[in-house]
């Protein structure tokens, strides 16, 4: 694809450890099929965790 961040599938596949290492230093990379898109992006943990995780754990009324 034209941007640095835009993939097609089977360009991906080549070597998946790369899109994730660009999605890791630079920005969301997009992985592009037949039927859509696939968005790989990175966020760092925070100091006690992710808030995905702690709001599918409950969140602070359940303990």
């Amino acid at each position: 694809m034209t941007r640095d961040n835009r993939w097609k599938m089977q360009e991906a596949l080549k070597d998946v450890r790369f899109v994730f290492a660009a999605a890791k230093k630079d920005c969301p990379q997009l992985v592009f099929d037949d039927d859509g898109v696939f968005t790989i992006s990175f966020d760092k943990h925070g100091k006690k965790g992710s808030g995905r995780t702690f709001l599918t754990s409950g969140g602070p009324d359940e303990g």
